[in-house]
C-alpha cells in the first residue's frame, strides 16, 4: 500500500486558468475536511475547489464542486487511483482565465494538475512495523546488546536478574534479526512481540 509524505504544492496555466494542485497524507474524513477547510482560507475568491480522495477500499470520494459532471473530481481521483495511492488526498484550486475550456480540456486540466502533484510528492510505502522485548542473560549481553543497538531502534533497556532490551523492527528485518538474537542468545528464542502497527516508510518508485 502506496501514499505520500506530508503534503505537495503544484501549479499549472492552462488558457489562462490558474490551476493549483495540492497532494496530502491523510487519515481520517474529519482531517480532510479540516484541510478542506484550509485550502479555501488560502485561496480565497477561487473559482473552484475541486478533490478527490482514497483512504481505502471502502472510502473514496471525488467532488467537481461546480465544474461540469465528472470533469474535475473524477479524473484527479483516477491519477490518484492509476498510482495505487492510499491515504490520499489531491486537491486542485481553479482560478478561471476567461476562457472556456469545454469538457476535454477540463479533464485534461485537472488529471494533468493532479499528475504534477503526484509526481512533486515524496512516496511511501506501509510496512507491518513491531515493539519488540527480548531477555538475555549477563553472560550472553556482549553480542545481544551489539546486535540490537546496530540493528533496530532501541527504545530502553532493564538491568534486574536478566536484562530486557525494548526495541523496533518491522516486516523486512525481522526474521533476520530474530534468528540473530537466537543464535546469539544461547539458542534460545526469547523474542516477544509487544505490539504491531502499520506505518508509511519513504520509498524511491
Amino acid at each position: 500500500m502506496k501514499s505520500v509524505l506530508g503534503f505537495m504544492e503544484v501549479e499549472y496555466t492552462e488558457k489562462k486558468s490558474r490551476f493549483i494542485g495540492i497532494i496530502y497524507h491523510v487519515k481520517t474524513v474529519e482531517e480532510i475536511n479540516a484541510i478542506l477547510d484550509n485550502v479555501k482560507v488560502k485561496y480565497p475568491n477561487a473559482n473552484h475547489y475541486t478533490y478527490a480522495y482514497i483512504l481505502d477500499d471502502f472510502h473514496q470520494k471525488y467532488n467537481d464542486d461546480g465544474e461540469p459532471n465528472r470533469t474535475a473530481g473524477y479524473p484527479i481521483l483516477e491519477v490518484i487511483k492509476t498510482h495505487e495511492l492510499n491515504d490520499c488526498l489531491v486537491v486542485v484550486v481553479r482560478y478561471f482565465g476567461g476562457i472556456l475550456l469545454g469538457a476535454g480540456g477540463l479533464i485534461r486540466a485537472y488529471s494533468h494538475t493532479a499528475a504534477l502533484a503526484v509526481k512533486a510528492a515524496i512516496k511511501t510505502k506501509k510496512i507491518t512495523a513491531y515493539t519488540c522485548k527480548v531477555s538475555c542473560d549477563y553472560d550472553f549481553l556482549g553480542g545481544i546488546d551489539k546486535i540490537i543497538r546496530e540493528q533496530t531502534n532501541l527504545e530502553k533497556i532493564e538491568y534486574g536478574q536478566k536484562i530486557e532490551f525494548y526495541f523496533r523492527l518491522n516486516e523486512f528485518n525481522f526474521l533476520e534479526i530474530k534468528d540473530k538474537l537466537f543464535n546469539h542468545n544461547n539458542y534460545q528464542d526469547l523474542l516477544e512481540i509487544l505490539e504491531e502497527n502499520q506505518e508509511y516508510v519513504k520509498i524511491d518508485y
